[in-house]
């Protein structure tokens, strides 16, 4: 008979860790329901095996897990879930309780779960469309900048058009540090979203390029031949007709890009929380609809939690 009751010693972990996401980062009901749903399963699969302690868990134990959950029918996007909640939970464990040895989820993206579902362009196919736009013309520049918003920042296109040149503040002294760019979300909510490498370097030559060829008060960053605003149609024509260069087959469109970086942020590692808090989700289960992916070969694709960033 399958134990129903987790041990204190796991369950009291798990509640720390949630108080501490209800008070600090300020997660919606909803949120804090699903991190404790995932660890709860995680913890009863533990105990089921004869741990007591969360610094027992294993590589190997992590693998037994997916296969058990994929005997149980578990849906692809709830293992995907599961796992990042479980990757943001140990990183929270190891930082709170000062514990070392290697971190048991290092190399769990080499296992194979489930089939890639289509609308996610893999790195490859994102760096083309962000390199198709020709940069001898001013068009070009802020083309390269408009697409690197969309996949660089995971930006909506609403959000990416209405972008001031005021908003973004660059970090080009090659310290490693992002950029930060204020951007305005669903119902003019606020959020500060990191912006580096390559994404960083095209919006710095797109404001040069854009302080040459227009003296104009538009505080927009992206404007058209006539200085006004973009509008989201243009982005629409935009990203289709570069898309169309490239022959990329599936039908593109703005939001595929965002899609594709919450995608690839997931499989560089990223936890859930953090890539609900990068796209400006207000309830954790928006986000989970990023997680329909393969997570197949995770180090081997990406140095860091972003390829493009």
């Amino acid at each position: 008979m399958p134990r129903q009751t987790l041990p204190t010693s796991l369950s009291g972990i798990i509640a720390d860790y949630l108080a501490g996401l209800a008070a600090e980062a300020g997660l919606a009901r909803n949120s804090i329901a699903a991190y404790k749903r995932d660890l709860n399963r995680c913890g009863l699969f533990l105990a089921e095996r004869g741990c007591s302690d969360w610094r027992d868990i294993t590589t190997e134990l992590i693998i037994d897990l997916i296969a058990a959950n994929r005997l149980d029918g578990l849906a692809a996007a709830s293992q995907v879930r599961l796992i990042s909640t479980l990757r943001g939970f140990l990183k929270w464990h190891r930082a709170e309780h000062g514990f070392s040895g290697r971190d048991p989820l290092r190399t769990i993206g080499k296992i194979h779960l489930w089939k890639k579902l289509p609308q996610v362009l893999n790195p490859e196919e994102a760096m083309s469309l962000l390199n198709a736009p020709q940069t001898e013309h001013w068009i070009g520049l802020r083309d390269r900048a408009l697409l690197a918003l969309l996949y660089g920042g995971g930006l909506r296109v609403s959000e990416a058009i209405d972008l001031k040149v005021g908003d973004i503040n660059l970090n080009l002294a090659g310290d490693n540090r992002p950029g930060i760019m204020r951007v305005s979300g669903k119902g003019r909510k606020e959020r500060l979203v990191p912006i580096g490498g390559i994404a960083a370097q095209r919006v710095h030559e797109w404001i040069e390029e854009r302080s040459k060829k227009f003296v104009t008060p538009e505080p927009n960053l992206l404007l058209s031949k006539s200085a006004r605003a973009l509008d989201r149609h243009f982005a629409y024509r935009t990203v289709k007709k570069y898309a169309t260069q490239v022959d990329l087959t599936q039908s593109i469109h703005p939001h595929i890009l965002r899609h594709s970086c919450a995608t690839h942020l997931l499989l560089g590692g990223g936890d859930l929380r953090s890539v609900q808090e990068f796209l400006g989700h207000a309830d954790l289960r928006t986000t989970e609809h990023y997680t329909h992916v393969e997570v197949g070969e995770l180090q081997s694709l990406h140095r860091m939690h972003h390829p493009r960033a």
